[in-house]
């Protein structure tokens, strides 16, 4: 039996299509990709890694699905016939 505190909201992160702790920081992507946090936080702005603003403020830090992190660098060495590297 739970109840719920009236003016209790859900965090945003908790709604995403994943877990919030399958995520890992923009810095620690961007050290993976080697390209900046700025870089990291065009490409989830664009689409082309999946990722979340910690908060709404235009500073926030990004939070990135892991996964996704993991098929970009499957892609690009794949485009680049590289070995994989996962």
């Amino acid at each position: 039996m739970s109840a719920q505190r009236p003016g209790f909201r859900v965090p945003e992160q908790l709604l995403l299509p994943w877990s919030p702790r399958a995520t890992v920081s923009a810095q620690h992507a961007a050290k993976l990709l080697d390209v900046s946090v700025w870089t990291v936080g065009r490409m989830c702005q664009s689409g082309e890694l999946r990722g979340y603003k910690v908060r709404e403020k235009r500073n926030s830090p990004w939070r990135v699905n892991y996964d996704s992190l993991v098929e970009l660098v499957e892609k690009i060495h794949k485009d680049h016939g590289l070995e994989t590297r996962f």
